[in-house]
């Protein structure tokens, strides 16, 4: 009877220590890496880095629907605003993922400030978990990132998210993840963006994502990228006329198939147009 007890402990406790610490949010699968780039920058760059934020010189906003893995249940919408204020920019994210059964709302706020060849930026993040017939949960998290214009056309910098409150339980309560972001940008033309970003997650391997963008004439997008984790490919279209940007992408897995998405993009004029 004692065994019985002293072996229903353990088990408990090593059950107990290997649950998830880190909540993951459920995100979309488009690829912001024009954070890194001073012509391909949109308005959910911010999201990979919130120093970009400095850089923009006029009112962006951006809408986007994903299917993932061609599943109802996991549909998610996206809306962000970007505009600029004085020598700096502010950015605001809303994001809808689920369903009844279970769904996640988040919000983003960001702010970056331009000090010349550095840019620095805040951004500080709150989910809120729906789960039907639970205790619904929040966490909130905060990040700091920097951009270096290592040239007029390489820019490196990197992000650091750290959570900061959470509700979720008290044995072994989970908590908003902590990331670590770096990455770089290259433009060898007017037309021509490439770049990697890495990435490391707590709980998650390491994930590299290799991004390559090129626009034909201003008006035409034609964009490639592989995510190292499960070596998942990224491919992505669009098109452009005067200020407005319609992009179809779409991410594939073996496994999970096709999670397709819809991108709108719309910026308003800048002083010299």
């Amino acid at each position: 009877m004692i065994c019985g007890k002293l072996f229903g402990v353990a088990l408990l406790f090593c059950l107990n220590g290997a649950g998830q610490v880190s909540h993951l949010r459920s995100g979309n699968g488009y690829i912001s890496a024009g954070a890194y780039s001073t012509r391909f920058i949109d308005a959910f760059s911010f999201t990979s880095n919130p120093a970009c934020l400095a850089g923009i010189k006029t009112f962006k906003s951006g809408l986007l629907a994903e299917r993932k893995w061609m599943l109802k249940e996991l549909n998610n919408f996206a809306l962000s605003v970007d505009f600029p204020v004085l020598n700096s920019g502010l950015g605001v994210t809303l994001e809808q993922s689920g369903d009844a059964a279970y769904s996640e709302q988040s919000m983003g706020l960001a702010y970056g400030k331009n000090l010349g060849r550095l840019q620095i930026g805040i951004r500080f993040m709150y989910l809120h978990d729906r789960p039907a017939g639970y205790k619904e949960i929040d966490f909130g998290s905060s990040g700091i990132g920097i951009l270096f214009h290592v040239s007029e056309n390489l820019i490196s910098g990197w992000e650091l998210s750290l959570p900061v409150f959470s509700n979720a339980g008290k044995p072994n309560p989970e908590k908003a993840p902590q990331f670590f972001r770096m990455g770089f940008g290259y433009e060898p033309g007017p037309g021509l963006f490439m770049a990697v970003q890495v990435e490391k997650i707590s709980g998650i391997p390491l994930n590299v994502i290799p991004y390559v963008e090129y626009r034909y004439e201003e008006q035409f997008i034609f964009s490639f990228g592989i995510n190292s984790l499960g070596g998942v490919p990224y491919f992505k279209t669009g098109w452009k006329k005067n200020r407005l940007s319609v992009q179809l992408y779409t991410l594939f897995t073996p496994l999970l198939g096709f999670s397709p998405g819809l991108v709108l993009l719309w910026e308003a004029k800048t002083g010299n147009k």
